[in-house]
């Protein structure tokens, strides 16, 4: 699988490109790299003298080989590892500042909340959150109607995650959980600052021009196949981060709405001929905590945990596929490059399409169950067939509030100018004082390593 697409030849992507590879003419280990053809100029500004020269027909090939950049561990574990990189950076400093985020931000009320999936039925378990092994469902009065298993399954046991009675388990209700996750947040969210308000006592209205919540989060997969959400939720004045929130506005108060929001919040999905109306809610395991300066739950902690999962999608549950787009049953993807026959149009004697082979039974279950609902009228909006490879889920893994702290954009931007800078340094001229002109076209992928 390639991330990127044809390379910009404007300056600022250029740029991009060009730190990504640190003008080099190979780009390590990257697995999937991009090959671009062209040159560019390192150009003084004030008399147009040319300072040096990045020229691909130079080059062995005549092609600059360019990193993916995917954000997957499991597609290019070294772009995947500058992606964490940037992830963590991103995440710590809107705990403890930095990269144009205040120093304040580290005294404000902020909280470190998981929400869970509810139940859609009976799944294998493997050892508890300490790594201690414990029986899978032994029979008891509580497992009397339905299956039990009761053996000890070790972590790596494929068995866990997948349900007890694959027949009675309600694949449906899951992939529409994943489906709606995003919208089920937003309503938390809203939920919260109505919350807060109503707590002290304040119009909304009142409450917003004295208090923001902010947040960063991030996705992470089951091993039965279903998302729940990690979360920072800190509390802001109205300015953003460079402003206090009122005095009213505590850890204690945001733990309460917290906690009222999840128990509210609910998303309804339209009933079909085939497939009834659900409720939606957040399951009943919910983990709500401080985060503090130092200890099991301290800024550098929690940063760590949440960058790692910015970097997984589906894979945990065994399914490592690309989007899965079909011209013969599908019309959506009739514009992408990756568009192939789905599973279920191969072997039509149009082309090969994709495989689901090597997927688990229950994972190919719930890759179908995407395709199926995804097919029936009243859930079109949902596109599922699109969003087959990572289980209906359709949001982005990690996301947070525009004034959280900064921007992945703005990471990057840092990085190039700081190899844009050492560029010129190398060859002798003041970085204020030249520009790079480049003109870049892409080629294909395969950049050499």
């Amino acid at each position: 699988m390639m991330s990127p697409h044809p390379v910009p030849t404007d300056l600022g992507g250029l740029l991009r490109v060009m730190a990504s590879t640190g003008l080099a003419h190979q780009v390590g280990e990257c697995r999937h790299p991009v090959a671009v053809a062209g040159s560019s100029l390192l150009v003084e500004r004030g008399t147009g003298r040319i300072v040096d020269r990045l020229d691909a027909a130079t080059t062995p090939g005549r092609v600059v080989g360019l990193r993916c950049r995917s954000r997957r561990a499991t597609v290019c574990p070294a772009c995947s590892a500058l992606y964490k990189l940037d992830a963590y950076h991103l995440i710590a400093a809107g705990l403890h500042g930095g990269k144009d985020t205040p120093a304040q931000v580290a005294d404000r009320p902020r909280l470190f909340v998981t929400v869970t999936a509810p139940s859609f039925g009976p799944v294998h378990l493997g050892p508890d959150r300490h790594g201690q092994p414990r029986p899978c469902h032994p029979r008891t009065r509580r497992t009397a109607a339905h299956r039990s298993c009761g053996r000890w399954h070790l972590a790596a046991d494929p068995a866990i995650g997948t349900p007890l009675d694959p027949t009675g388990y309600d694949y449906p209700g899951q992939v529409l959980f994943n489906a709606n996750a995003g919208l089920l947040w937003a309503r938390f969210t809203t939920e919260t600052r109505r919350g807060l308000a109503a707590a002290a006592g304040l119009p909304r209205a009142v409450a917003a021009r004295q208090v923001r919540v902010v947040f960063a989060k991030v996705a992470e997969f089951q091993a039965r196949g279903v998302v729940h959400l990690h979360a920072i939720v800190r509390l802001d004045g109205a300015d953003g981060p460079s402003s206090a929130p009122a005095g009213w506005a505590s850890v204690d108060l945001l733990d309460h709405a917290i906690h009222a929001a999840i128990r509210r919040v609910e998303v309804t999905t339209p009933a079909c001929r085939r497939v009834p109306a659900r409720r939606l809610r957040w399951g009943r395991q919910v983990d709500v905590r401080p985060i503090s300066r130092a200890g099991d739950l301290s800024e550098t902690v929690v940063a760590r945990y949440v960058a790692k999962y910015a970097t997984k999608a589906a894979e945990t549950v065994g399914v490592d596929l690309g989007p899965i787009y079909c011209r013969t049953c599908d019309g959506h993807g009739t514009n992408r490059a990756t568009t192939v026959l789905c599973h279920r149009c191969s072997g039509t004697g149009r082309r090969p399409g994709v495989s689901l082979r090597h997927l688990s039974g229950h994972a190919r279950r719930l890759v179908d169950t995407c395709w199926w609902l995804g097919a029936q009228p009243g859930l079109g909006r949902l596109t599922l067939r699109r969003y087959a490879h990572t289980l209906g889920f359709r949001g982005h893994f990690a996301t947070t509030s525009r004034t959280y702290s900064t921007t992945l954009t703005a990471l990057r931007a840092e990085r190039r100018n700081w190899m844009a800078d050492r560029h010129a340094e190398r060859a002798g001229v003041n970085p204020a004082g030249v520009l790079v002109v480049g003109d870049w076209r892409y080629t294909g992928p395969g950049g050499g390593a």
